[in-house]
């Protein structure tokens, strides 16, 4: 590639990552368009170049003359973005088959398309990612040549009317890989397979790229730490479920707010921190913690009304206050910004479920469940599907993901007291016993007069209530 060509890629891949127009290009550099146009097709200057380089720090001049040293690569491309970032590599059609081509790519740009809906998340468009079609790359070389910390990559195979589809998703600056899983589906309605197998990628990748953010951001001086640092070390320590990591996370988002008033992620959170810590009672405020959670869910849905994170913390927090449908509401737009939010789901079926729409919370428990299979945030998942099962007097069904909940999370009490009820719906009344006593080493003995006043506005007050008296849990 000459110079002029390898100075009009590099521009052309810059405008692709910001999601540049040429338009908008041309007014940022005071350029105008028809030099934008010229600059494009390799007709420039140098003093165009050194305004260029001024505003996107691209070293083109350095690019002038240049060529590869034997056996050593050049370093092409923008150093990675101080943010987490992310490219999907075309996938590999595995069939031999050119006109299963269509199939692989429709995989790849579903993926493009979801991944941009997490805000978060720098995603390098379409016409950059897919140049490395039928190459054979190193991931730190893609890391290095589109300024990237993550990569996507995958295959499609299709035989006897059945699709296999593989992917893995890696660190692009080691090469270590961090999640990978395959998919086996039946080939009858490649849209719904494409929707289906995005919705579910999308929702295993997102807690793997907070994971290593949060990883990436404690292995920073405690000092030099930015307010997203604080936000994703705190996500981490939301979803261990304990008192301890949950006072320290409302510590670090507390910091993250002073850092950036207006970051509405880390307002979000905070909601959730103090929501969570009020229903779990593990502090004496808790009342006011729930006011709290309100407080920030609805600063954060002021500041970004499109982070699905702030929807889904108010709709929680209006569902705790008994207002049923306008909770429902805010949950409902938390999926539509993103549809592949696993705890989204839980939360709009345990919302559902307070409501009386006992057969729709089922469905949205168990698509969470589904959406994040390894991944029960603590029993949570179980605990909240089996919760609605209960509503529905589906208790033989509840059981066993009671019991998966109180070895997620012994320390809970909730899960305790939702698996006495249902052992008392089911006469497993020794059973009953057992728990109950394990319950009340933990807190507060379980009594039917408390459960009954923190659940009168609910819908599922009275089959829950009725399982505890069958049970033996005294007035």
């Amino acid at each position: 590639m000459d110079d002029t060509k390898k100075i009009a890629g590099a521009i052309k891949d810059y405008l692709a990552r910001q999601r540049l127009s040429r338009e908008q290009f041309a007014f940022k550099t005071k350029l105008g368009k028809s030099t934008v146009d010229k600059l494009l097709t390799g007709l420039f200057s140098e003093r165009t170049l050194s305004i260029v380089e001024s505003h996107t720090g691209l070293a083109l001049r350095q690019m002038i003359g240049s060529s590869p040293e034997p056996g050593k690569a050049v370093a092409s491309g923008p150093k990675p973005l101080d943010q987490p970032s992310i490219a999907v590599l075309p996938f590999a059609n595995m069939s031999g088959d050119p006109e299963q081509d269509y199939l692989s790519d429709g995989i790849a740009e579903d993926l493009i398309t979801a991944l941009a809906r997490l805000r978060w998340l720098f995603v390098i468009a379409r016409n950059s990612s897919f140049s490395y079609r039928g190459r054979s790359v190193d991931v730190r070389q893609v890391a290095q040549e589109l300024g990237v910390r993550y990569v996507l990559e995958g295959s499609v195979r299709t035989a006897a009317g059945k699709v296999r589809i593989t992917c893995q998703l890696i660190d692009a600056e080691t090469g270590k890989h961090i999640w990978a899983e395959r998919y086996d589906r039946d080939l009858r309605d490649i849209f719904a397979v494409q929707d289906d197998i995005t919705e579910r990628v999308v929702a295993a990748v997102e807690p793997h790229l907070y994971a290593e953010e949060g990883f990436r951001a404690a292995s920073k001086p405690p000092d030099s730490i930015d307010a997203w640092g604080l936000v994703v070390r705190a996500l981490g320590l939301l979803a261990r479920l304990a008192p301890a990591q949950n006072a320290e996370a409302l510590e670090l988002l507390g910091r993250a707010i002073a850092m950036e008033p207006g970051y509405a992620r880390a307002h979000a959170l905070l909601g959730w921190a103090l929501w969570w810590s009020a229903h779990c009672q593990w502090f004496e405020d808790s009342p006011e913690r729930h006011r709290l959670a309100a407080v920030h869910a609805n600063e954060a849905v002021g500041l970004d009304p499109n982070d699905p994170w702030a929807r889904m913390v108010a709709g929680l927090c209006l569902s705790s206050a008994a207002q049923h449908e306008r909770a429902l509401g805010e949950l409902q737009k938390a999926l539509d910004l993103n549809p592949s939010f696993a705890l989204g789901h839980m939360a709009l079926g345990w919302a559902l479920l307070r409501a009386g729409y006992f057969d729709d919370a089922i469905a949205e428990t168990g698509r969470a469940m589904r959406l994040s299979p390894l991944d029960s945030f603590s029993g949570i998942y179980t605990s909240t599907h089996a919760l609605a099962l209960l509503g529905a007097r589906r208790f033989e069904e509840a059981l066993p993901y009671l019991h998966a909940s109180v070895a997620a999370f012994g320390g809970y009490t909730g899960h305790y007291n939702t698996l006495i009820s249902c052992c008392g719906h089911l006469g497993l009344i020794d059973e009953a016993r057992e728990f109950l006593a394990a319950r009340n080493r933990l807190g507060a003995p379980l009594r039917l007069g408390v459960v009954r006043n923190s659940l009168r506005r609910y819908a599922h007050c009275e089959v829950f209530v009725e399982g505890l008296a069958k049970a033996g849990v005294p007035e």
